[in-house]
Order: C-alpha cells, then structure tokens, then sequence
C-alpha cells in the first residue's frame, strides 16, 4: 500500500511539473557599450522582492533570465569599469518572453553611477501577436483617453465601438461574445466602467485567449487598475 501511494505522488509531481513551468516566464536582451559592441561576461540580475535571478552574458553580450516567476522586475547590468545600469518595472508573464533593448552601459570615470530607465511595453509582443497592451504612459497620451471604450477601440485593429452605444464589436465575432475583466473579475455590461485615469495597463485579446477566459467566444479586454501607491504617486505629481 505505502508503495502503490509512492507511485501515485509521484505521477501527480510529474503532471503538475508543465503547470508549473508554464506559469513562469523569460527575460532576453543584450548588453553593449556606448559604441555598439558586445560586453561578454556581464553580470545581469533581474530581482523582485527578495528573489533574484543572475546570469552572465555570452560572448555576444546576451544573456537569458529565468525561470521567473510571474511579477514585475527591476534587471541590472554590472561590468567592471562601467556604470551600473538599472531597468525598471520589467514584467514577466506567464509562459511569455520579455524582450528588452539593447542595455547600453558607459565607462565610469572614477566612480561608479547607477544609471536608471524604465521598461516600456511593447503594444504587441513577437510571442503574443493575438495580445495588444497598452499601458498607462501610453493611454495618457491617447487623444480618446476620456472615452475609454472608444480609446480600446483605437487600439486594436479589427475592433471596433458601435455607433449608439459602447459595445465593442471584435472582427469575425457575434455582438455580445467579447467579454470585460477588471484586475481579473469578470464585469458584465458593454462598458468596464473604469476611467482611463484610474487604468495601469489594458490588455486586448482577439484570438488564442487563455485558458482562464475558456467560456469567451470572442475577444477579452482585460484592464488592470492603479494601485493606492500608484494613484498617490500620481497626485503628487500633479498628472
């Protein structure tokens, strides 16, 4: 008997193994100077919290960062003679790869600085062409932020709003088949409901929705909102 629920602990870890892995994500990039060339055989970290990730480039100056667990992260490239480099809020989805650019580090001149950027989302990603994000330094800058159905819309090519209302119609899709998510709760109704001030980042699904949207016939917007911090942040800031 204590054989036979060995056997049976041992086939659960083993289904459960490509769950877990799926559920982790990637960061790729490259480091190089100020001139274009690789810099072989520096240290990246990528950390959040108290976890951390560490690699060394290859001769080519790239460098691959996981398994990492879902989240946000702040990677650093450190080389000997160079100011330290630091890009911030990288988010890691899960089974996805986050690309970087180029990380383009400088000669110190005597002490060493920590030089800081922030990652911006690309609206689609290579891994993820059926996905389009859009985040909120981008949506302060769209000119139909006010109307935020309507601003979703002009995001995403194949959506689009209805004349007299603000359901959204999704390419090859029935009317009424596309579905709201607001920090992960389904929201009934043909508007969210959420201001565009209130939004951290809006993410349109036209095809090859994830498994946890599997009773969507159509398209997915899935908005996640500002956080208190982030909201404070901002009304100090005065935007």
């Amino acid at each position: 008997m204590k054989h036979n629920r060995t056997c049976w602990n041992l086939i659960a870890l083993a289904l459960a193994l490509p769950a877990v892995a799926q559920s982790d994500g990637e960061i790729h990039g490259r480091v190089m100077d100020a001139v274009g060339e690789a810099l072989p055989y520096c240290v990246v970290r990528a950390e959040q919290g108290g976890h951390a990730v560490g690699v060394e480039t290859d001769e080519d100056g790239r460098f691959v960062l996981k398994p990492l667990p879902v989240g946000t992260y702040e990677v650093s490239a450190t080389y000997p003679g160079y100011n330290t480099r630091v890009v911030e809020a990288v988010r890691v989805d899960p089974g996805l790869i986050t690309r970087l650019p180029a990380i383009e580090l400088t000669t110190t001149l005597g002490t060493v600085h920590v030089v800081r950027d922030r990652w911006e989302e690309p609206l689609i990603r290579p891994d993820d062409p059926s996905r389009m994000v859009m985040t909120s330094t981008q949506i302060k800058t769209n000119a139909v932020r006010k109307d935020p159905v309507r601003m979703i819309a002009s995001m995403t090519p194949g959506v689009t709003k209805a004349a007299n209302s603000d359901e959204l119609y999704f390419r090859g899709s029935r009317a009424g088949s596309m579905a709201y998510y607001v920090d992960g709760v389904k929201v009934t109704g043909s508007n969210p409901g959420v201001p565009s001030e209130a939004i951290s980042r809006v993410s349109v699904y036209t095809g090859g929705l994830p498994a946890k949207y599997g009773d969507v016939t159509g398209g997915v917007v899935a908005i996640e909102t500002k956080s208190y911090f982030d909201l404070y942040q901002q009304r100090n800031a005065g935007r």
